[in-house]
C-alpha cells in the first residue's frame, strides 16, 4: 500500500478489507512510509473534526496507527504519546475514547488473547503490545533465540531466560503486557517454530493451527528455516 498517494478514507478502506485475512494487526505488513502516512493523515483528521462520531468513525485507523507506533515510533517509552490522538481531553471524553478502542478489537473479530483487565487505559496497552508483536527487522533474532531452547523442559526458566534476551524493541513491546500474556507469547512462538523446524505441517496448517500467532511470524519463521537448511547444505557460517 502506498500511503502517501491515498486519502483517510482509502485507508481505512484497504484496513478493514484485510480484516478476514490477519490473525493480528501486524499482518497488515504496514511499511514505515505507509505509517508515516496514516500518522499524518490521523493528525489532520483529529485537528480539524469537532466530532466525537467522527473519531468513532476512524477508530480502527486509530488503532492500527496505535499498534504500528509500537513497532515504529521514535520514542518506544512512551506508549501515550501513541493514543495521543484520543487523549488529553476530559477525562469523561478520554474514558469513552478508550472504550470505542477497546471495542474496535470486537467489532471486526480480531483477537482478543482473552485478556481480562478492567482499567481500559491497561487493556488497550496489552491489546495493542500483543497485536504489535515481534518487528520484522527483531525476528530472525526472535527464532534464532527461541531455538536455543526447544528441548528446555522448564517453562519458568525458558521464559525468564528468553524475555531477557529479546531484541530491544521487542523487549519493550512484550514489556507492556503482564507476565502471563508473555509467557504465553512465548509458549506459543517455541511450539510454533518446532513445528516449523520438524516440518510437521504445511504452511496453510499452521495458520490453521496457530490462529492466536501472526501469520508473518509464521511466514517468515518458514523463511527462517529454508536459509538454515541451505546454510547447511552449502556449510555457510
Amino acid at each position: 500500500m502506498n500511503g502517501s498517494k491515498i486519502n483517510l478514507l482509502q485507508m481505512q478502506e484497504y484496513i478493514e478489507g484485510q480484516m478476514d485475512n490477519i490473525h493480528t494487526i501486524t499482518d497488515l505488513e504496514l511499511s514505515e512510509n505507509d505509517y508515516r502516512s496514516l500518522s499524518a493523515k490521523l493528525k489532520a483528521f483529529s485537528f480539524f473534526s469537532g466530532s466525537e462520531n467522527d473519531i468513532e468513525d476512524y477508530m480502527i485507523s486509530i488503532v492500527v496507527f496505535c499498534t504500528y507506533t509500537l513497532i515504529y515510533g521514535a520514542d518506544m517509552k512512551d506508549f501515550g504519546s501513541a493514543l495521543s490522538i484520543l487523549l488529553n481531553k476530559s477525562q469523561h471524553v478520554e474514558r469513552m475514547r478508550l472504550r470505542m478502542y477497546k471495542d474496535v478489537f470486537f467489532t471486526y473479530g480480531m483477537n482478543t488473547f482473552d485478556i481480562v483487565e478492567q482499567d481500559l487505559r491497561m487493556y488497550s496497552q496489552k491489546i495493542t503490545a500483543r497485536h504489535a508483536g515481534v518487528p520484522n527487522k527483531d525476528k530472525k533474532a526472535y527464532y534464532d533465540l527461541i531455538s536455543n531452547y526447544l528441548e528446555c523442559t522448564d517453562e519458568d526458566l525458558f521464559y525468564e531466560e528468553v524475555y531477557e534476551g529479546l531484541p530491544e524493541r521487542t523487549k519493550f513491546i512484550f514489556s507492556l503486557m503482564d507476565d502471563s500474556m508473555r509467557k504465553d507469547f512465548l509458549i506459543e512462538s517455541r511450539s510454533m517454530i518446532n513445528d516449523v523446524v520438524d516440518e510437521t505441517y504445511e504452511r496453510e496448517e499452521l495458520i490453521s493451527r496457530y490462529p492466536r500467532v501472526s501469520v508473518t511470524l509464521i511466514d517468515q519463521c518458514i523463511m527462517w528455516n529454508e536459509n538454515n537448511k541451505q546454510q547447511i547444505r552449502y556449510h555457510i557460517n
